[in-house]
């Protein structure tokens, strides 16, 4: 099991602020070049693991799906190619402007993960991709996803781990603690932004500490899917 949330993230209101502040401004600072450093990073790979997250939504048309810490909108779109009505949502101001450059006709709100300004039951699937690392609190993010979702509603995130396998992990850590970086610089985006991403997947709880906390938040029936050696792992639980 993963490490104790306490030691993983800020456990004061404070520290929790602090945390946003800082991921608020780090967003903002690379959003311009936020989708082609991903692809680059990930080899292409991201994008396939998006599709497999909308997949465990199961969505049709005239459903209502929340994707957090959308970004530039690559999520929401995917989910409403589903035919369902989807709002994303995102601290970053700069992020947010990235995803409605796109005039793609859906709705983007700038708000905080931790405290979403939805009623309770107003989705019908609620999905988070790769930010699962910058909130303060895990087990604040799955309550308020649970929350918001419907009764047998979907709550999915997909997220980056590391590797089960030590040689596999010794190899992820050395590729992600000096490429996001060099082609950052080389991208002319912020390379201590992506000197971030290494260390946020080390401190970040293993899949079955994730579970946990989704149970604790008061989902049911969660599956954990392993993708690509355990790099990706997509949390899927029933509200």
């Amino acid at each position: 099991m993963g490490a104790p949330m306490t030691e993983q993230y800020p456990t004061t209101d404070d520290g929790r602020e602090e945390k946003a502040r800082v991921n608020r401004a780090m967003f903002d600072r690379i959003a311009r070049r936020y989708d082609r450093l991903n692809r680059l990073i990930s080899l292409g790979m991201d994008a396939r693991w998006r599709r497999a997250l909308v997949e465990r939504c199961a969505l049709a048309p005239g459903l209502r799906a929340l994707d957090l810490c959308t970004g530039t909108g690559d999520v929401a779109r995917a989910l409403a190619r589903t035919g369902a009505e989807v709002i994303g949502l995102d601290a970053s101001g700069e992020m947010l402007a990235a995803a409605r450059a796109r005039a793609d006709g859906l709705t983007y709100v700038r708000g905080d993960a931790l405290a979403l300004p939805f009623p309770d039951g107003t989705f019908d699937a609620v999905t988070i991709a790769f930010g699962n690392r910058n909130v303060a609190s895990l087990e604040r993010l799955y309550a308020e996803m649970r929350r918001v979702a419907k009764p047998g509603g979907r709550v999915v995130s997909l997220e980056i781990n590391r590797p089960p396998s030590p040689l596999l992990a010794g190899s992820f850590f050395l590729y992600f603690t000096r490429v996001p970086q060099l082609l950052a610089r080389l991208c002319g985006a912020d390379p201590a932004a992506y000197a971030y991403l290494a260390e946020s997947v080390r401190q970040y709880p293993d899949p079955e500490a994730v579970a946990h906390i989704m149970s604790g938040a008061g989902l049911r029936d969660i599956t954990i899917d392993r993708m690509l050696f355990g790099i990706a792992v997509i949390h899927c639980g029933m509200a």
